[in-house]
């Protein structure tokens, strides 16, 4: 009990009886306890409702990144996907500065 040997539990009781007096000693030991009772269930208590409280879940870290990679891969077979889809590019026209010009990809440009 807070680290007080029965030695010194003894000389605390023969000063506080010297101090108190015979009369007032029960009295003052009577309301000690009942102090000490209730800060005991008090603290019982709120050691109950933390212990029932339920904790939320946070899994941990690996797992996390487990699914972050997992997420990773769906992602790059989505990317190849609509690669392979959309292979083929569109064909752009070249423009010419000339006045009313257009020049096309497979003609080679005049100069």
């Amino acid at each position: 009990m807070f680290g007080i040997g029965f030695t010194e539990l003894i000389v605390i009781f023969i000063v506080a009886l010297l101090v108190l007096g015979p009369k007032r000693l029960p009295e003052v030991a009577k309301t000690l306890g009942k102090f000490y009772r209730e800060i005991k269930s008090t603290v019982d208590e709120v050691k109950e409702v933390v212990i029932e409280e339920p904790k939320p879940h946070t899994p941990p870290v690996e797992e996390k990144l487990s699914k972050i990679d997992d997420l990773e891969d769906e992602l790059d077979k989505e990317i190849k996907k609509e690669k392979k889809n959309h292979h083929a590019e569109p064909k752009r026209e070249k423009i010419s500065f000339k006045k009313g010009e257009k020049v096309n990809e497979s003609e080679p440009e005049k100069s």
